[in-house]
């Protein structure tokens, strides 16, 4: 890991502007599955938020906040982060040709998959191929799963691949077609030790 690659993942793993760091610049993705796209293209599904994360790195807990923002069509994902002060700081990128990760000022970095792409680049990595479904309300497809549901028939936990997820608020209580506006995720095992993720959706 060069010194460039930790002061800009440092803006996001600490917490703090970006700017402090000389040279550390957003990211502007050169792998943008959706450059051709107007926000109004009803065939992306997007969401944005903020997110918090504590993982163990070493014999250290660490933590990284920010915001991010998903966009999602077909077989094509994309996932931005960002530091508290909207730099963009990683672009991952997944579609039927692999994983890129693009990092300010570096080349992207691809691989088979995204998960050994962001646990080398920032200590933890999110279950991309499960919150696609997560983040509708349902379990993935193709591996089994545990759902406990609400009142409203809402999915409150999923057990799924190693990750709890917690369905924590909605934007109605009430309302069996609310959308989600927080959901937590646990792994408390794995070869890259715990993590616990929380996502905070404003859309």
């Amino acid at each position: 890991m060069t010194l460039q690659f930790s002061r800009a993942l440092g803006a996001l793993v600490l917490g703090v502007s970006c700017v402090v760091f000389a040279g550390c610049a957003s990211v502007r993705p050169a792998n943008d599955l959706f450059a051709d796209s107007q926000d109004n293209d009803t065939t992306i599904t997007r969401y944005q938020g903020r997110f918090s994360a504590r993982y163990t790195q070493g014999n250290a807990e660490q933590s990284a906040v920010g915001s991010f923002l998903w966009r999602e069509r077909g077989t094509d994902v994309q996932l931005e982060l960002m530091s508290p002060l909207g730099q963009t700081l990683a672009v991952v990128s997944q579609s039927n040709q692999g994983a890129t990760l693009e990092l300010p000022n570096q080349p992207p970095r691809r691989a088979p998959e995204v998960d050994t792409l962001m646990q080398d680049a920032l200590g933890f990595s999110l279950p991309v191929s499960g919150l696609r479904d997560w983040l509708r309300a349902r379990p993935a497809p193709g591996t089994p799963a545990r759902v406990a549901r609400d009142a409203q028939s809402r999915p409150e936990i999923i057990e799924q691949n190693g990750w709890t997820v917690h369905y924590v608020a909605w934007t109605d209580d009430t309302s069996a077609d609310a959308h989600i506006r927080r959901l937590d995720l646990d792994r408390s095992q794995g070869a890259n030790g715990p993590l616990t993720v929380r996502l905070v959706l404003d859309q």
